[in-house]
């Protein structure tokens, strides 16, 4: 059995991370909120909002040279009917923003409006406040503090629960780029990070929609401060339409849910404010709570990235749905920051769990109602599978960034009470300190419904296997990219490294280097040729061309990878041994950021099961795997970027830019350009 960390180690802050650490017990000698057991777990009832569902936008009904005004604007919003009315961020006043419906091959223009103002017409701050919990007395991370309910920023009132705010996150207001994550668009359309647009400019944007049927969604950009503004409420769902998805006869209307998942956190007010013996009283607002590491006494705080205890769909916490007894569909997207779900239904109507008395994912009465053939996965980031896919127990996995299109057949379930659960890093019944396993409710009509929908055998009769266009492409582009961990030659942050190959004779750097040892026992040898957004872009690609994108992680937390402008599919998924998750592959050094002797060629890795092999632009990396994905660049050129979709990764260090151009323009580029490869 696989060991695993104590929360006293880094590995356990790089889990933790992803939500993915062991659920902690409760902590000695740590402030924690005394809360209510039962039905309000963590200071909230469940279940007392019913789940909304954004606004509908046909935009493909429009004049294709009539732009559609889209506004990022404050609004009043309430993440729970307990809960205050507050301010937040919204595209169009509503969190998530629209659902932008388009049809294949019908462009679409779409003017992004950054119109985030305060009362008095002044650029709005932040809506959160960004706190540090600082570091135990024996220097380990503050998890307990950092995942229990609550706290504040010491600007807003003292106490054992109130902390330091991050610098300059006070002054920090909204200046915003959409990317429309998945699409197939020129660069200038795309997103770049450094184009934002400040309080009262307008970005328009074309979209050719020329690519398949896809559950697709946009939010914020903008550099260094994505997670910020996406955890604001910056975020919708933008769907593809087409002809193939025409026929099939999908659950729609009412019968089909658009769900962005999030985790958050809730700020308090200080106990002097409250009064003798009260219980903890919620502000409204989110509150974006770090926890403090670092590699020793006298060495720099890094944060480790936000998981919170509270789950929210469409921006509400732990709502309820009544569903009539027939097929749904779900579009699911992973919208949190960091936290990757693993979801499941579960059958609680004759549930009974003993009140305040928490069971943690792993714990076999956890998966006791776990309905493991519910959710038929019928899609994936980037369209329909060829086939409907049950998972062989019943989860599915979803990393930032991800989608899933699932179809439920709630008609075997009529009247029954249903959860959707996490069960990654979570527990039932959670106690402060710990994430709550639940993320909504459906309540099934015990009447019989109508349904002339049958699921079919074949989905997508245009799914074309990119293994065959390998084989045919002799001369593939190859791009290497190295994810290390956290610590290497003293850095805070996990790093992502462009790599390219010592050039043959040359000799091997005593640091910054990977080797692999390959089949016909030749080494080879990369280095980091950028490793900063900043650095001399290194990948070029010819329009048209096909890529094997080599993504190698050697230890560290969980990261979705994402890369834009095109979808990919995975070829193979290999892994290097790791003493326990969130580790680093022996061979490779911190001190010098090298492999001390060459990788052995891995071993088997992750099974690839129907789901993973779907088109896709982000895939959970786990450490010790080298994952290859092929990704043909046609239909769009210009400057795009990929990184890791842990919006914190992505705002320090883990994203890089590539470029597409014209084969005939790109021959000049390298001739005249310096060398590019």
């Amino acid at each position: 059995m696989t060991e695993m960390p104590t929360p006293e180690t880094l590995e356990f802050a790089w889990l933790a991370s992803t939500g993915s650490a062991p659920v902690l017990g409760p902590a000695d000698g740590v402030v924690q909120p005394e809360l209510v057991p039962g039905d309000a777990p963590l200071g909230l009832r469940k279940f007392r909002d019913r789940l909304t569902q954004p606004p509908r936008i046909q935009a493909w009904r429009r004049p294709a040279d009539k732009p559609l005004r889209i506004a990022a604007r404050t609004a009043q919003v309430r993440a729970h009917a307990d809960l205050p009315t507050v301010t937040g961020w919204t595209y169009e006043g509503s969190q998530p923003g629209p659902t932008i419906e388009v049809r294949r091959g019908r462009p679409v223009l779409i003017d992004w409006v950054n119109d985030v103002a305060d009362d008095a017409q002044h650029a709005a701050r932040l809506p959160f406040d960004v706190v540090r919990v600082p570091l135990l007395a024996s220097g380990a991370p503050d998890f307990a503090a950092a995942a229990a309910p609550g706290g504040r920023s010491i600007r807003r009132g003292e106490g054992p629960d109130s902390y330091p705010p991050l610098d300059g996150t006070e002054v920090l207001t909204a200046a915003a780029v959409v990317h429309v994550h998945g699409a197939l668009t020129d660069g200038h359309n795309d997103g770049w990070a450094h184009n934002v647009a400040t309080l009262g400019h307008t970005t328009r944007c074309t979209y050719p929609n020329d690519q398949p049927a896809a559950t697709l969604w946009y939010h914020d950009h903008a550099m260094a401060v994505t997670r910020f503004n996406v955890h604001a409420g910056l975020a919708g769902f933008y769907w593809i339409r087409d002809e193939v998805e025409d026929a099939l006869l999908l659950p729609s209307g009412r019968h089909e849910l658009a769900l962005v998942l999030a985790d958050r956190n809730l700020e308090t007010l200080p106990a002097s404010a409250q009064g003798p013996g009260a219980a903890p009283a919620f502000t409204g607002r989110f509150l974006y709570k770090h926890a403090a590491f670092s590699f020793g006494p006298g060495t720099p705080l890094g944060e480790i990235p936000v998981t919170g205890p509270f789950n929210a769909v469409n921006g509400t916490i732990w709502p309820t749905h009544d569903v009539s007894a027939r097929w749904h569909r779900l579009r699911i997207v992973n919208g949190a920051g960091a936290r990757i779900y693993r979801l499941a239904l579960h059958d609680t109507t004759d549930e009974n769990l003993p009140p305040g008395a928490a069971i943690p994912a792993g714990d076999p009465a956890f998966a006791a109602n776990r309905l493991t053939d519910a959710l038929v996965v019928i899609g994936t980031d980037g369209g329909l599978l060829p086939a409907p896919s049950v998972p062989d127990d019943g989860t599915i996995e979803l990393g930032p960034g991800e989608r899933l299109d699932v179809l439920v057949d709630f008609g075997r379930l009529r009247g029954r009470t249903l959860e959707l659960r996490n069960e990654n890093g979570s527990a039932l019944n959670a106690i402060p300190g710990q994430a709550d396993a639940t993320i909504m409710r459906f309540v099934v009509s015990r009447h019989r419904a109508v349904d002339r929908f049958r699921l079919p055998a074949v989905l997508n009769p245009e799914y074309r296997c990119y293994e065959q266009a390998h084989d045919e492409q002799a001369h593939d582009e190859q791009v290497w990219v190295g994810v290390v961990p956290p610590g290497v030659r003293g850095g805070l942050h996990p790093e992502m490294w462009e790599l390219g190959p010592v050039g043959e004779g040359a000799e091997v750097p005593a640091a910054d280097v990977i080797q692999i040892e390959q089949s016909d026992g030749s080494v080879l040898s990369l280095h980091p040729v950028a490793k900063l957004f900043d650095d001399t872009t290194s990948i070029f690609l010819a329009e048209g061309q096909w890529a094997l994108w080599n993504l190698l992680h050697l230890g560290g937390p969980d990261h979705p990878m994402h890369i834009h402008m095109t979808e990919f599919q995975i070829l193979s998924r290999r892994a290097w041994t790791v003493p326990r998750p969130g580790g680093t592959v022996a061979e490779f050094e911190l001190g010098t950021g090298r492999t001390t002797r060459p990788l052995p060629e891995p071993g088997p890795g992750r099974p690839i099961d129907a789901v993973t092999a779907g088109m896709k632009d982000t895939w959970v990396l786990k450490a010790g795997e080298w994952v290859q994905v092929l990704g043909h660049f046609a239909g769009a050129t210009g400057s795009f970027m990929y990184h890791c979709h842990i919006l914190d990764h992505e705002d320090h260090t883990m994203m890089r830019p590539f470029v597409v151009l014209p084969r005939e323009i790109l021959a000049f580029h390298r001739g005249h350009g310096g060398g590019h490869h």
